[in-house]
């Protein structure tokens, strides 16, 4: 009876044994295929971190081999192909860079700098902004989930911020589109109301976008809407004060409308913030007009020429001596920024446009 127990015993253990491997073979079996995919990722992400290194240092070659070895073992890896789309804009190579984001929309419809990005190629490559709509139009209608977790993560704004970029460049397409009709002709401001809506769409999204800001009242200023316009540059050069072009556009609108001696201001602004960024021959330009629109000033006075030269020469002195004390303050751009701000919203033909802003 001992020795039949003891038998039992061994081969009730034997038996254990053959089930356990056979348990542990059949898990194996079953769980092979993520395992092993598990592996492959943790290789591409090697590739990948290589890739991004390469990219930091300006190797784009060896970036591009490490991306594509990433991708051979990781082909769902959106963010891998977007950079090596990427790369081969910086490489001119616009068909492989729109291939590889077409891949990327394969795998997330939803990925918008994507869209963006052929948009852009489509507009500003292949003079097809027909096509760059279309793009434009996708990346607005996108999608993505939205991660809000407090303290954490949140990517909103930055979804936001890239609508607000489609739009702007969808603008951009339909202007373009404009500059392709009859100048004044029905397509042509149907085409140009359409951009104008697309950058307010942008400004709705991204309240701070100077260069949406700035071509809106370009387009308004194109439509002779120039109330608009008006109040369209202030808004810009307050977003943006030391950028000379929303200076200059408004003088010329004001030379339009005859308001030579505020016209006369903005140019010698402009002028000035043109020398600030080092654009000689601009600046010299800038103050040809100046000095034209000044005899313009005095000649729409006529008998009271005497009276508009001393005010001319008085705001000027007055301003340009009051503005070099507080650029001899203004240490850093920020401060020049917050200085010409100031200006703007309490002595200058703005003043009324930005505190309805407000």
């Amino acid at each position: 009876m001992k020795l039949f127990l003891k038998r039992l015993k061994d081969a009730t253990g034997k038996l254990f044994g053959f089930s356990f491997l056979v348990g542990i073979v059949v898990i194996l079996f079953i769980f092979s295929g993520p395992v092993f995919l598990a592996v492959k990722h943790s290789g591409a992400f090697c590739y990948i971190h290589m890739g991004d290194d390469f990219v930091k240092k300006h190797k784009f070659e060896e970036a591009i081999n490490y991306y594509n070895r990433a991708l051979e073992l990781y082909p769902e890896h959106v963010k891998a192909r977007y950079n090596l789309g990427n790369i081969y804009v910086a490489y001119e190579d616009f068909d492989k860079a729109i291939e590889c984001y077409q891949t990327v929309l394969l795998y997330n419809p939803n990925y918008i700098k994507a869209r963006i990005n052929i948009g852009l190629i489509f507009s500003e490559e292949k003079t097809n902004p027909d096509l760059a709509i279309e793009e434009y139009t996708k990346a607005v209608q996108a999608t993505p989930i939205q991660i809000k977790i407090p303290f954490i993560y949140d990517n909103t704004k930055a979804i936001k911020e890239e609508k607000a970029v489609a739009y702007y460049n969808m603008g951009l397409a339909y202007r373009d589109k404009s500059l392709m009709q009859d100048q004044g002709s029905p397509a042509a401001v149907d085409f140009m109301l359409k951009a104008a809506d697309c950058y307010r769409q942008s400004l709705f999204l991204s309240p701070k976008n100077y260069n949406a800001q700035y071509n809106l009242a370009l387009t308004y200023h194109l439509l002779e809407k120039y109330t608009d316009a008006l109040g369209g540059y202030c808004k810009a050069m307050f977003i943006a004060p030391l950028n000379y072009e929303s200076y200059y556009n408004l003088a010329i609108l004001l030379r339009q409308k005859g308001r030579f001696i505020e016209a006369a201001e903005e140019f010698q602004n402009a002028g000035n913030l043109s020398n600030i960024e080092g654009h000689t021959f601009k600046t010299s330009f800038i103050y040809g007009v100046f000095n034209e629109v000044s005899e313009m000033a005095i000649a729409q006075h006529g008998y009271k020429s005497d009276k508009v030269i001393k005010r001319i020469d008085s705001d000027i002195e007055e301003d340009a001596e009051k503005a070099k004390k507080e650029l001899d303050e203004a240490v850093t751009p920020d401060e020049l920024e917050k200085v010409l701000a100031k200006r703007l919203k309490t002595h200058s033909v703005c003043k009324s446009y930005l505190e309805e802003k407000e």
